[in-house]
């Protein structure tokens, strides 16, 4: 499932018609019986009041007032905006519409009476800018937004709420807010980047018989994930394996002051179903951290005043050969030197290499060790270590979340999980990936270093560090969401880790490995 710019949008509807053969009329009955669909399974009753624009949204819009129409319904269109502006497809499908002898009104110099049936509407539809609006909202297109959204009633939106811009979410003032948005082809940016994607609500994604070729033809490269394709990802379990078919991992973590991050993230590794993992803290820590949990192989490390000893990397060194992953950062802490012990710790692993928290922050003081790297990268920053990454405020990275996961993945070649909602995955070729799952429930200290241990533990089992990123951020977010069943409020950090399992359930079509008949079974 692609996520696209407005412009892409564009081209690939030129294409479909250019190249394809299916004319922009065709395009748009499919849009407008696709929106059609939607209203009458969710309001099969009652008086649809629809807005329409003069451009080919409201083109849609027409096609939706008459489908709705020749079903009986109860149908009031406004039209709105300046004449003088209707594309050639509105035009065509206004004739129609009279050719039919259905009604419509205009908005100019009936407000008021737009206004009260908008406020009777058992459901009201937004078709009056498409994905090509920016800016802030023009008359009369602000003031029939205002009394959309003070109407209270229902909204269903045509590809995108009037005043969302459709590449960077950003809202104009008396945008609409849509109950339900109903997109065509494929998601566009504003409707998964914040704030956008709130005035959105519900997104439902319609097929109108663009196809893949389409986006391809356009060089449309970033996905949205889907639990189809997550399904397709999970490594199996076959009876006949043991704890070395599921990989071995390795995590960096622990200071005197933060015992409880290398908990959670060795945690989390092993519920992941990682065969062996290896649990490396400070000299000090361990017995605390023994003390909390007993499944992983233990490795006490030389430190200095409660951090890992600049001098460790050698003993490092001498194992790192035997793990698959190793993630590096939960509690570690900063502290002088930790930039040169970082330094060497990249230079000594030729596996994929985990990077958050600390690890991010110390990084952060000299990204030109990442040259050092002799394997994949993968960088895990929350916006706020992604702004002293890129240099730059946590608001700035906020505001385009897509254009600075993008540069910094490809400007030193790693990978990189831009926690947040919604939590992106770049990769040194450019492409983005959209993690849908998540909840309120995550937005806790020891998310992360639960994120970075799933990391690590499906990397291990996969050996491929793109469908381990994916897998983990994944069931991450749909375990935030099992969790927020429970309580938004109450959720912590370890009842993130307990719902690994059944965040892995909800994907998995495989139970526990098979019955044999065997004697004894």
């Amino acid at each position: 499932m692609y996520v696209v710019s407005a412009q892409q949008m564009r081209d690939m509807d030129r294409f479909t018609i250019k190249h394809i053969g299916i004319p922009s009329l065709v395009l748009m009955e499919n849009a407008g019986a696709a929106v059609v669909r939607e209203i009458s399974r969710r309001w099969p009753e009652g008086m649809v009041v629809i807005l329409a624009g003069p451009g080919n949204n409201g083109g849609d819009g027409l096609v939706i007032a008459r489908h709705l129409a020749n079903a009986g319904r109860d149908v009031r269109l406004w039209l709105a905006g300046d004449k003088a502006k209707r594309s050639q497809e509105f035009c065509q499908q206004l004739g129609i519409l009279d050719a039919c002898g259905y009604r419509y009104e205009h908005w100019r110099g009936h407000e008021e009476a737009c206004m009260a049936e908008l406020g009777q509407a058992a459901v009201i539809v937004d078709a009056l800018l498409g994905i090509g609006a920016k800016g802030e909202l023009r008359e009369p297109y602000a003031s029939i937004g205002q009394a959309v959204n003070v109407s209270k009633s229902p909204v269903v939106a045509v590809d995108i709420p009037t005043g969302i811009n459709s590449d960077t979410g950003e809202v104009a003032n008396r945008s609409v807010r849509a109950d339900l948005t109903v997109t065509f082809a494929c998601l566009k940016w504003g409707q998964v980047l914040y704030p956008g994607a709130d005035y959105c609500g519900e997104c439902v994604l319609a097929d109108i018989s663009i196809p893949e070729r389409a986006a391809l033809a356009v060089q449309a490269c970033d996905v949205w994930l889907t639990e189809s394709s997550i399904r397709q990802l999970l490594p199996p379990r076959p009876r006949f394996s043991h704890k070395g078919t599921y990989g071995r991992a390795l995590i960096l973590a622990g200071s005197r002051e933060m015992t409880g991050a290398p908990v959670l993230a060795a945690s989390a590794g092993l519920h992941t179903g990682c065969g062996l993992l290896t649990l490396a803290v400070p000299e000090s820590v361990l017995p605390t951290v023994t003390a909390r949990i007993s499944e992983p192989v233990f490795w006490a490390i030389p430190e200095e005043n409660g951090h890992f000893a600049s001098d460790s990397v050698g003993r490092l060194r001498e194992r790192l050969q035997s793990f698959d992953v190793v993630a590096i950062g939960p509690g570690i802490g900063t502290w002088p030197g930790g930039v040169r012990w970082l330094a060497g710790v990249i230079n000594a692993i030729n596996v994929p290499l985990i990077l958050d928290a600390d690890a991010l922050n110390l990084l952060a003081d000299d990204l030109s060790i990442l040259a050092q790297k002799r394997s994949d990268i993968i960088l895990t920053p929350h916006p706020g270590e992604m702004g002293r990454l890129c240099g730059c405020s946590t608001t700035e990275i906020e505001k385009n979340r897509p254009h600075y996961a993008r540069m910094l993945a490809q400007r030193y070649g790693v990978y990189v999980v831009l926690k947040g909602a919604y939590t992106l995955l770049a990769s040194p070729s450019g492409q983005l990936v959209v993690n849908p799952t998540g909840s309120a429930a995550l937005a806790k200290g020891g998310s992360g270093d639960v994120l970075t241990g799933m990391i690590a533990g499906f990397i291990a089992q996969m050996r491929n560090t793109e469908a381990g990123m994916r897998l983990a951020v994944y069931l991450h977010g749909r375990a935030g969401e099992i969790c927020g069943m429970r309580s938004m409020y109450a959720s912590m950090a370890s009842d993130v880790v307990q719902a690994i399992g059944p965040a892995i359930r909800t994907v998995s079509f495989a139970g526990e490995a098979s019955r044999t008949d065997f004697p004894g079974n």
